[in-house]
């Protein structure tokens, strides 16, 4: 079957708490392609029902196209960000290890398996993984933010700065990471480059509720 790729950015959230009063939260994506007839509808519906909220139906959807074409490896992908967002961490890491066993450089798949290891707790596991996805892809943002928050969350504000500031070079449109790089700011005292960091998160995504919520703190 002849696969067509086409980016769509699929956001989950995994809170990460550091000292000071500014929250900062991760986002991990996954990469969606689309073939012909019926496997592209299915991988269509499970768009939207992920992107509403439907995890079970978006689950699914992603399982009958898997069942057409096992060999897709962004259909595994795609499926595991949704179970990690559904709170199935054991069966997330499955499926993005089955997409990293069809597509070896495939960097955003270690990226998110990076993240279902964080909503496990294991650290160590969860940095590795960030590693190898920067290894096997330098341009993957996705990789540097997560491992940027992963830091900070472990008190490794440097790591975390010089991390958050590499997805923004790689993606300047990269909401999530100015708003986790705003929270570096704002715990380091530098409220003026904070609320500049958080309202660029903002203008470029006026949904991301982080960012509202750590303006609104510099703001009460």
């Amino acid at each position: 079957m002849k696969k067509v790729l086409a980016a769509i950015m699929c956001i989950f959230l995994a809170a990460v708490f550091v000292t000071g009063s500014f929250g900062t939260s991760v986002k991990a994506e996954s990469s969606v392609s689309f073939s012909v007839n019926s496997f592209q509808d299915l991988m269509e519906k499970g768009d939207k029902n992920f992107e509403a909220g439907n995890y079970n139906e978006a689950i699914k959807n992603y399982t009958a196209a898997i069942e057409l074409d096992s060999d897709f490896a962004d259909a595994y992908n795609s499926r595991g960000a949704t179970y990690l967002l559904n709170g199935d961490s054991d069966n997330a890491i499955k499926d993005f290890t089955q997409a990293i066993n069809l597509n070896p450089s495939f960097g955003m798949a270690y990226a998110n398996r990076g993240q279902a290891y964080v909503e496990k707790g294991e650290a160590a596991k969860a940095l590795a993984e960030f590693n190898k996805a920067i290894e096997v892809d330098s341009t993957c943002a996705l990789a540097y933010n997560n491992r940027g928050a992963l830091y900070l969350n472990t008190g490794d504000t440097e790591k975390a700065f010089n991390d958050f500031n590499k997805a923004i070079q790689l993606d300047p449109t990269y909401a999530q990471a100015y708003n986790n790089r705003g929270a570096v700011y704002g715990n380091a005292g530098d409220t003026a480059k904070a609320k500049a960091d958080f309202q660029k998160a903002l203008q470029l995504d006026p949904n991301n509720k982080d960012a509202a919520n750590n303006l609104s703190k510099m703001n009460p």
